[in-house]
Formats: structure tokens, C-alpha cells, sequence
């Protein structure tokens, strides 16, 4: 396949929430993978997420990833990511400059929609947190039935760090208030989508807070079987300085509400 460059269980209103793991017994390699990713300045990291996926395409049944460089300097060189394979597959594009992780995950949706449809849309960070493993349990999960699956990174032996640890419940907390989802993560860019779920979810946020933007939309979805994915979350010194901090969630905040009473709703 050639790269191409183009741009758990209980009831909270009405949407049921799953907290056991897929059906281990569906077989991986029976799917397709879509995968949604944004990159910013990821260098090396970004490659070795790239070919931790290649070499396990053929294990999922295939993957195309759908990439969305957001201006990085320098750019993304898409002759320097990894060749396609038989089960393996980029679809390659660039914003000319940095427009946010929302903007970039829009053009990735919009993207793999154009696209014939795949099993499951994963939506992974491009720094090396997110791991193959998340991204298959996701994605049996939607081949089980699932609409939309939430990544919950609290899990037994996961290792977050205390201070990211109190930030993530706080931002919990919010979001349970202004969408009514209780989810036992939050801002977890590891998500899974069906494709009628990808379909319905438009995002408008450009930068963070499109991750309550996503959660809002699903709360306002009844129809839509809704579960939560124990996955890992693999931290480094790099990654939690390119995380969000106490100003990054005032930021997010502020920019939630100037969305919600100056623009149309959700």
C-alpha cells in the first residue's frame, strides 16, 4: 500500500457506560484500524509511534494511519516516515501552521472519513504515550458493539505521576458537571469511534479543550453505546512538559465557556 498525502456497566443518562475489557476472543486480525493523529514537534518520538504500529499492522488486521503534521518546525518530511507494507498505510497531511490538537484531530476525521470504512477510529497522541496495545482493546471494543470508547488510564499499576494525577480528577470533576458523562478518566486522547459515532462528532475546538468538546457531544448521543477501555499511559520527563498544567486548564476553561454562551451549542 503506497503513503498517499491528503489532507464498562451502569446507566448515566441514557448512555451506558462498559468498565470490563473487550471480548478478548474477537480476532484482531478480523478488523481494521483507522488511526487519527495529530503531531506537533514530535521528532524521533513520532517515528518510533509510527513503526510501533507498522510492526503491528499485520497483527490488527491492518492499519492506516491518518496523520496531520499542525505546523511542526521543522515540518514533518514525509519521505522520512516509515514505508508502507501490505497492512500498512500513512495518509499524509501538513498545516502550514500551528492551528491546536483539535484542529488537527478535525482534518484527521474529516480525512478518514473520505476513506472506505474501517472496524474501528482510534484517536492516539503521536509522542510515544499511547501504546499498541491501547489502541487494539479499543478498537475490539468497538467490533464488539461499542459506539464510542473512553481510554481510562486509572487502572491497577498504571504510574501517574501525583501531581498529574490530582490535575486529571479535577478536570474529571468538571466535565462530569458541564456534560453530565461521569467518566473515570479525562483527557485521555486515547478514544475509539465507530464510524456512524465519527460521523456525529464535529470538532470545533481547535486546541485542548476540544476533549470536553468530544465527551459533551457523546453525552448528548442516547443511542450510542458508550464504554470505558482500561489502557496505559506511558509518561516521560518529555511528555509531561508538553502536558497541561494548572494555567493549560484555566486556559481550557475559559475557552469552554466563551464556546458555550458566544457560539452555537454542540
Amino acid at each position: 500500500m503506497a503513503m498517499r498525502e491528503q489532507t464498562s456497566v451502569f446507566w448515566k443518562r441514557g448512555v451506558c457506560l462498559a468498565e470490563t475489557l473487550p471480548d478478548t476472543r474477537l480476532d484482531a486480525r478480523a478488523m481494521t484500524l483507522a488511526i487519527l493523529m495529530p503531531a506537533h514537534n514530535e521528532g524521533a518520538r513520532l517515528q518510533r509511534t509510527l513503526e510501533s504500529l507498522r510492526d503491528s499492522a499485520e497483527e490488527l488486521g491492518g492499519i492506516t494511519v491518518f496523520l496531520v503534521d499542525d505546523g511542526s518546525a521543522p515540518s514533518v518530511r514525509r519521505a522520512g516516515l516509515p514505508a508502507a507494507s501490505a497492512n500498512f498505510e500513512i495518509v499524509f497531511t501538513r498545516h502550514a501552521i500551528n492551528l491546536g490538537q483539535g484542529a488537527a484531530l478535525e482534518t484527521a476525521r474529516q480525512l478518514a472519513l473520505r476513506e472506505r470504512e474501517f472496524t474501528a477510529y482510534v484517536t492516539m497522541d503521536s509522542d510515544g504515550q499511547h501504546g499498541v496495545e491501547g489502541a487494539k482493546h479499543l478498537a475490539q471494543s468497538i467490533a464488539a458493539g461499542a459506539d464510542v470508547d473512553f481510554g481510562n488510564r486509572f487502572v491497577p499499576g498504571s504510574r501517574i505521576p501525583t501531581g498529574r494525577r490530582l490535575l486529571l480528577r479535577a478536570a474529571r470533576l468538571f466535565e462530569r458537571v458541564l456534560t453530565g458523562l461521569s467518566l473515570s478518566d479525562a483527557h485521555n486522547g486515547l478514544r475509539g469511534f465507530s464510524r456512524r459515532a465519527l460521523l456525529g462528532i464535529r470538532i470545533r475546538h481547535d486546541r485542548m479543550a476540544h476533549a470536553t468538546e468530544i465527551t459533551r457531544c457523546v453525552s448528548l448521543s442516547p443511542s450510542w453505546v458508550v464504554a470505558e477501555v482500561p489502557v496505559n499511559v506511558r509518561y516521560s520527563g518529555e511528555t509531561l512538559a508538553k502536558g497541561q498544567n494548572a494555567a493549560g486548564a484555566l486556559t481550557i476553561l475559559v475557552d469552554l465557556v466563551s464556546h458555550y454562551f458566544f457560539q452555537d451549542p454542540v
